[in-house]
Formats: structure tokens, sequence, C-alpha cells
């Protein structure tokens, strides 16, 4: 699982490279229940419902199996069917490439749980690799809400704003974005927001809040 959730996090660092006109169909996903959580699970099942989005990750959750389907746009210059059979190397119970060239993947409870676990790690990771590669010597610390959908950037103002520490922010909000429509966000209504705190005096000097962000720049 591991590597599957390696594999899927690096994926969706590369939808950064994707056009901003490119809209990848989502189709919907579906997670059943098992008899031993009938009595806890199944008022959630009823009310749950399956999320559509041409740029979103579709998640559902019930009570057996949980059903992720993964946009085209998140395999571009990759072979989906080389990355259906590497999940299911990794152990995902099933992988089916869907003929607009999205993904789905359909693991267990506790496998997608697990998952979560090691896309939480990766954005720690990636949270370290910034603070600590020295390519971004203005950011002294990175806080963070529990679902990283809100992240605190404390800066040397006055070094960050005569650098380009600033591309920190993109990795940081898309893996953001990544963790949450993973975990079953909606893609039409979710936001990560970074707040740049000048970290002598405490003011949060910018606000930048994904996806919106990503729009603005491929308007530019």
């Amino acid at each position: 699982m591991k590597k599957f959730a390696a594999i899927m996090f690096a994926s969706g660092l590369a939808l950064a490279a994707c056009s901003s006109d490119s809209e990848p169909e989502t189709d919907p996903v579906e997670e059943s229940g098992s008899a031993e959580d009938a009595m806890t699970d199944t008022q959630e099942s009823e009310d749950t419902e399956s999320s559509e989005d041409s740029q979103g990750v579709s998640v559902d959750q019930g009570l057996f199996d949980v059903e992720v389907t993964i946009p085209a746009g998140f395999f571009e210059g990759e072979d989906p069917e080389q990355v259906a059979a590497e999940a299911e190397q990794e152990g995902i119970e099933k992988v089916t490439v869907n003929d607009d060239g999205s993904v789905t993947y359909k693991m267990s409870k506790a496998q997608h749980k697990e998952m979560m676990a090691e896309l939480a790690t990766s954005v720690e990771e990636a949270k370290t690799d910034i603070l600590e590669s020295g390519d971004f010597p203005s950011i002294q610390s990175i806080e963070t809400s529990d679902n990283y959908d809100r992240f605190t950037v404390n800066v040397d103002r006055e070094s960050y704003e005569g650098s380009f520490d600033g591309f920190a922010t993109i990795t940081l909000g898309l893996v953001g974005s990544f963790y949450q429509l993973y975990d079953g966000a909606d893609p039409d209504n979710y936001e990560v927001t970074l707040e740049m705190t000048d970290a002598e005096t405490g003011e949060v000097f910018d606000t930048i809040v994904y996806p919106d962000a990503l729009e603005e720049m491929g308007e530019e």
C-alpha cells in the first residue's frame, strides 16, 4: 500500500502540469458495507451519496469496500494499464481502467484507511522537504490543520517578498487538495487555505486559496 500511495501522490502533483483547459471526466463510485458494521453504519450508508466532478476525485464510502475513481488527467504521460497492474501488485483488491481513461480502485475500508495514513505521511514529508532542502530559506515553519485544509506558513517576510520562495505554496496547495479529495471532499466545494504569516509579528500578510489559485494561474 505504501508504494501505491506514493504513486497516487506523485500523480496528483503531476496534475499541476496539466492545462487549465483540461477537464477529465470522473465516474461515480460506490462503497458497499459489511454485516459486522451494519448495526452502527446502516444509517450512514443510507445517507451516503457518490460525488462526481470532471476535475475531481470521486469517493463513496459505505460498509464493505471503498471505490475511488481517479480522472484520466491524473495519469498524463503514464500508461493506465501499467498503473493498474502496479496497484494490484500492491494489494489493491480490484483496479479497472475505464473507457474515458479514468481508473477505479476498489479496496477494503482498512486499505483506504491505511492509504490515507500514508498520504498524510507524504504531506508531512513535503513540508519537511520545503523546510530542510535549503531551496526556500525564508520559510521558517509550517503548521497545518488535521485534514490539511489549512496551512500557516511562517516566513521572514522581507526575505520572502524578495524571493521566489512562493513557489513552495503551490506544493502545499496541491498536496492539501490531493489529500482532501482522496478523503472524500466534494470536488465542487472544497478549499485549501494558505496563510502567509510574518514570523516576527504574527501578521497574516497574504492568504492563498486553492483551487482558486490554480485557476487564476491558468488565466494569466
